[in-house]
């Protein structure tokens, strides 16, 4: 339909919204369409507009995504342009070519006043007849959010008749539910074969027809002129209390059952979820912290080296007229079309970023940091402190998953999933397109890094003791059962498990008591974990532009005074929760899969877009334990 509503750029990227997800607006649910589908994509294809204004530059993320794997012929990023509506008139965008493309889904809508249901085509039909019965032209603007053409005839032609004034419009409603497949496919619900769906607890003999009890008649609809109602109950609350019913031929089938239908597909089954479920859409982001570290090929280099190679001198020439600022195997890389056989894992990524701040200084305009003093922080157990004034974070959409994520390296890597999960692309393009969407943020944040000497002897000392041990080994057994191979894999051993559960839940006290000292909403916190088997363990938490607080409220607090208050009153905080004395003597493990340990909404979790895992693997005993805890000899 060709009509504009304005939406938040961080519904279009984010860790919950992207190409192909279904989004919320003020003329219903909207399903994004793929990249290259986008007005945006096609004005910078044909011309319109100059790719130059909206790339957004960082070659270390760049060359990661040009593996064999990844994306060959990827060329650059672009940046999501603001959706902004005309000020003058709010139905239309205020540069056509930057707006983004959606479509109604789910398709199938109700009228909650004379519960008439029906497809979208089939209701605009429908209105279309209607308003030219009563002389009136069909304009598809008018229809926009959809309307019920029955209600409409009906006050129109009593108002004539009778001389009243009823309501003309009565807006239709989209229902809840779809269904998707772990290939990543998403359909409507076959409403129209509902009310004739048979219900038994048979053993089903044709997956495609008959899953879970539930067999579906896919020739013959229940009647010629099929007439939908989908009826609410005022008596139950549960599926049982909605009923699709045919108004011609009376069959009618309530919703039981609904959860229970599986509907065959080559590429696995379909299954139905509400298209608000975080299982209906997973996006694989892929994100990069700006290194100006002068290693990779700059863009307007890589445009010289093309024209000296196209005018044929050597890589002699070429590495001599650039300064010997690269080597020249990477000239000749370039040159060639080179594309790395391997992927670069998420850890491997990060230890440069992790090392870069360790050991480099910066003052470059998209990085600039500087230590902190760090006289009063030794005795927590702290190696650095880094108050991070300018930062610049790159996140691309690479492609989305359905009913469970995919994380970077699988994708990356192009792993096969036992599971069937398969990822899809954010373009139709697939892994050969030239561009893909990025956002680019700049911001500020602290970057804090714990003893290597300390966390290594706190290692060795706590695995002494038994009650440790047992926490470690029922955690670490918890997410090697997991339905997830990500997770499953994530751990090579309960020493690793140890660190990334003391950092990522010191990270946590930290966010929420920003939240509470310094006025942060958790919700405008972001935090980056450098965890790894033995060579990093850090995190940076910082906020970016578009959120509360970015404007040196959070690089002021990495002072050696202000963080020691600020981490001594998290460090108490987290030894009164709420829910104690049960969450703290937790042991086998509580929320989703088990996977953490004394850790529950009143002490430790926060928003789940503040966090990278999840709201999983965090333990605050191994933080202030009497007998085990990193932080036990300062409380």
């Amino acid at each position: 339909m060709p009509k504009y509503t304005e939406t938040q750029s961080r519904k279009v990227i984010s860790s919950y919204g992207g190409v192909e997800s279904i989004i919320e607006t003020p003329l219903g649910a909207l399903k994004i369409e793929p990249f290259n589908l986008w007005p945006f994509f096609k004005a910078i294809c044909e011309g319109k507009l100059d790719p130059q204004k909206f790339i957004i530059e960082d070659n270390r993320l760049l060359r990661r995504l040009q593996s064999l794997h990844g994306f060959p012929k990827l060329e650059n990023f672009l940046a999501i342009p603001t959706d902004q509506a005309n000020p003058r008139n709010k139905s239309v965008p205020d540069h056509a070519n930057k707006s983004i493309s959606a479509t109604y889904f789910p398709t199938w809508f109700y009228c909650n006043n004379c519960k008439g249901f029906n497809n979208l085509k089939d209701w605009w039909a429908l209105w279309k007849k209607v308003v030219q019965k009563h002389g009136e032209k069909a304009e598809k603007e008018k229809f926009i959010p959809p309307k019920c053409p029955y209600c409409y005839d009906k006050a129109k032609t009593s108002n004539s008749k009778e001389g009243k004034r009823r309501r003309f419009y009565y807006e239709l409603e989209q229902v809840r539910f779809v269904m998707t497949t772990p290939s990543g496919d998403i359909r409507d619900i076959p409403w129209e074969r509902w009310n004739k769906v048979k219900k038994d607890n048979s053993e089903p003999e044709n997956s495609e027809e008959k899953e879970h009890g539930l067999s579906f008649d896919w020739v013959n609809l229940c009647c010629e002129n099929q007439e939908l109602q989908y009826i609410k109950s005022t008596k139950f609350s549960d599926l049982t209390g909605i009923r699709i019913s045919c108004k011609k031929c009376n069959s009618n089938n309530t919703l039981s059952g609904f959860f229970g239908m599986r509907i065959g597909n080559k590429n696995g089954a379909f299954k139905p979820v509400l298209r608000t479920s975080n299982s209906c859409y997973y996006p694989v982001m892929i994100s990069s912290i700006y290194l100006p570290v002068g290693k990779e090929i700059s863009p307007e280099d890589e445009r010289r080296i093309l024209k000296w190679s196209e005018k044929g001198k050597d890589i002699e020439f070429i590495w001599e007229a650039l300064d010997e600022k690269y080597t020249k195997k990477s000239i000749d890389g370039f040159i060639s079309g080179e594309v790395s056989e391997e992927f670069e894992a998420e850890n491997e990524y990060r230890l440069k970023e992790y090392r870069f701040l360790l050991d480099e200084k910066s003052n470059n305009t998209n990085l600039i940091y500087d230590s902190v003093n760090f006289n009063l922080l030794s005795i927590f157990g702290l190696g650095l402190l880094i108050a991070i004034k300018r930062l610049k974070v790159t996140t691309v959409q690479v492609a989305y998953t359905r009913q469970e994520p995919l994380n970077n390296d699988q994708f990356l890597s192009g792993e096969k999933i036992k599971n069937k999960i398969e990822a899809k692309y954010t373009s139709e393009w697939g892994n050969q397109t030239t561009y893909l969407p990025a956002i680019e943020s700049f911001g500020e944040g602290i970057f804090l890094n714990l003893d290597t000497e300390k966390i290594d002897h706190w290692l060795t000392d706590v695995f002494m003791n038994e009650r440790f041990r047992v926490r470690m080994a029922h955690l670490l057994q918890n997410s090697q059962s997991s339905d997830l191979k990500s997770i499953q894999q994530k751990f090579q051993s309960e020493n690793h498990l140890a660190r990334f559960v003391l950092i990522h839940t010191l990270s946590h006290i930290l966010i929420k008591e920003l939240e509470f000292l310094c006025g942060y909403p958790s919700t405008s916190l972001s935090e980056r974990l450098f965890i790894n088997q033995d060579q990093m363990h850090g995190v940076l938490i910082y906020t970016v532009a578009g959120t509360e607080g970015s404007y040196g409220g959070l690089a002021s607090q990495a002072d050696d005074q202000k963080f020691a208050r600020i981490l001594k009153s998290a460090l108490y905080r987290a030894t009164d929760c709420a829910s104690d004395p049960i969450c703290y003597n937790t042991e086998d493990g509580q929320g989703v899969g088990g996977l953490n340990l004394s850790a529950c909404y009143s002490c430790c979790l926060i928003p789940e877009n503040a966090c990278e895992e999840f709201n999983s693997f965090l333990d605050r005993s191994l933080l202030i334990d009497r007998e085990y805890g990193y932080f036990r000899s300062v409380l």
